[in-house]
């Protein structure tokens, strides 16, 4: 997914909101305050209610900002959506360069995994922690700690301080990341937000193919330093825009002490789950690659995140209303669990294709860093395009299901198109290629967060949100495992089979870029052709992906946004 703008606001005709009564702690149920009226046993546990959406939490008149301040908020989401993915990818390219001048080949999984690590493992948390404290703070709080991280990067004396700093920048990302669409969903009608999430979610695509480049530039013509120098203006420029235009919703009915908000956030639950995906990623980033799979490191992190996601799924089932993914939101709500799995599945194949397409034009077709990312503006401009096409389809037509089966299925196709690229391919067809995938994926890959805003109460909206982002980040971290065990495995078998003269780690330690420079020009072709093919198989991931994407938005429930009376934040 700010300036002359004060408090000035217009006022939109009255919405009425149906009244929704709480329910004593004390007592055996509660109301579960969702839109579609769903209800939690409590089975006596005295749990504390949460508010549901009553004429306490929002005043009789919706007020939204004016089209000035709407602009303006939307470029500072933007711009912070923008700032947060690219640091997923401007790394990259600059990588070599952080080893040399810090002598540390081998932190190199770190640079990467330290970011997602944090950025994954907290969103569900950060989805609990917008639902009980102020929004604006959490969010503006989010962005200082993100900035904070950068500057730690970029001013690294060293290596671990810059891993830190990876660290420090993935806990902020996962404040913003929820956050965003926490602060869309609290401004923008439903029926016009499809059209605002369409725009902040395209800033995904579009930081994926300038990350490599401006990588690539920086290292190049100033200093690996500016990857995360850059993040300074982005962030300072949305800050105050965010901080101006966005005003807090009045939700005056939820009066715990501070103390009962930390106690709702499910800070046990959280500590497991947290614990248990660190265990997964740090398995999936070993196993194959770095370590192998038999390595006690590896499966000593495996059997340790089995345990850990065993006792937080009890902890959830036992505390279900203070819950870090509450079974009445995931289990309950079909378009809520359907809905983070498309995102989950979506996230794997782009991913895939983000970082395997850039590997398919610099080693087999002899391109630098910067004129692959070129070659990938095609995929670039059909997500955008798509994205806020779709989303702004979605506000007109009111229905959004049609987009979410018919943007999978081009997907998949164009999935099965990229997966034929090989050493002979020629311009129109990697650019048609990659025209068909954009176009499929940029047209659902932010519907399902829609589909969750129509289904929950503003109450139950950011952890909606927060479930869904989980499931992206963990998609595409999974995903960059498994690809790249795919892909040096494949290469490893059909580099003797082609070019049984030239060394397989040879080929490994020249990378994609220095392909040409290593291997004499008579065993070239041999290499480039295992190359080749292992970027196929491994292309043939995204393939499988799409389509159970597909598969899932099958049973999405088709809801309309249309003529549904909602307050502020879809209630």
């Amino acid at each position: 997914m700010s300036s002359e703008v004060s408090n000035n606001i217009v006022t939109s005709p009255v919405q009425h909101v149906e009244h929704v009564e709480t329910v004593p702690a004390s007592e055996k149920d509660a109301s579960a305050s969702t839109a579609t009226s769903e209800k939690a046993l409590h089975e006596g546990e005295k749990a504390l209610p949460i508010p549901g959406p009553t004429r306490d939490n929002f005043e009789d008149e919706t007020v939204y900002p004016k089209a000035l301040q709407m602009i303006l908020l939307t470029i500072g989401i933007c711009l912070i959506m923008f700032m947060i993915t690219l640091d997923m990818t401007i790394i990259a390219t600059a990588i070599p360069r952080i080893t040399t001048q810090f002598n540390s080949i081998n932190d190199v999984g770190w640079y990467g995994s330290a970011y997602l690590l944090t950025m994954t493992s907290l969103q569900p948390s950060f989805g609990k922690i917008y639902t009980f404290f102020n929004i604006k703070i959490i969010f503006l709080s989010s962005i200082v700690i993100f900035e904070a991280g950068s500057i730690l990067c970029a001013a690294a004396p060293s290596s671990v301080v810059l891993i830190v700093g990876r660290a420090v920048a993935g806990i902020g990302s996962a404040g913003l990341m929820t956050g965003s669409m926490v602060v869309l969903g609290n401004t923008v009608p439903l029926r016009k937000r499809a059209m605002y999430i369409g725009a902040v979610t395209s800033m995904y695509g579009i930081s994926s193919v300038l990350g490599p480049i401006l990588g690539g530039v920086f290292t190049d013509q100033l200093t690996w330093r500016w990857c995360f120098w850059i993040n300074l203006p982005f962030g300072g420029l949305a800050l105050p825009f965010v901080a101006i235009v966005f005003h807090n919703p009045k939700r005056t009915a939820n009066k715990l002490s501070f103390a009962n908000k930390i106690k709702e956030t499910d800070p046990l639950g959280a500590t497991f789950l947290i614990g248990g995906v660190i265990c997964l990623l740090l398995a999936l980033q070993w196993g194959g690659i770095s370590k192998p799979w038999s390595s006690p490191k590896v499966y000593g992190c495996l059997i340790g995140c089995g345990l850990m996601i065993s006792i937080f799924i009890f902890l959830q089932a036992l505390h279900p209303n203070v819950a870090t993914i509450p079974p009445r939101i995931f289990l309950k709500q079909r378009t809520v669990f359907i809905s983070a799995w498309i995102e989950f599945f979506l996230s794997m194949a782009l991913t895939v294709h983000v970082y395997y397409l850039a590997f398919y034009f610099q080693a087999v077709k002899g391109t630098t860093a910067e004129g692959s990312g070129i070659r990938s503006i095609p995929y670039l401009i059909s997500i955008t395009l798509a994205a806020m096409t779709s989303g702004l389809l979605v506000s007109l037509l009111g229905v959004y299901a049609p987009f979410i089966w018919a943007g999978t299925a081009i997907f998949t196709i164009g999935c099965g198109m990229l997966y034929t690229l090989d050493v002979g391919s020629t311009l129109g067809e990697w650019f048609g290629y990659e025209l068909i995938a954009g176009i499929g994926v940029g047209a659902c890959f932010q519907v399902p967060i829609i589909a969750v805003q129509v289904v929950l109460s503003t109450e139950d909206m950011p952890t909606g949100n927060a479930i869904c982002f989980f499931f992206n980040s963990l998609g595409g971290a999974i995903a960059i495992s498994i690809a790249q065990n795919i892909f040096s495995n494949t290469l490893t078998k059909q580099l003797p089979l082609r070019a049984p003269l030239v060394s397989p780690l040879l080929v490994m330690g020249a990378g994609a870029t220095g392909l040409r420079a290593a291997i004499p020009t008579d065993l070239l072709p041999g290499v480039l052709g295992a190359y080749a093919i292992a970027i196929q198989k491994t292309f043939i991931l995204p393939i499988v992906t799409a389509g159970v994407a597909f598969l899932c938005g099958v049973g999405i429930e088709r809801k309309t946004i249309k003529g549904k009376k909602l307050a502020v934040g879809g209630v």
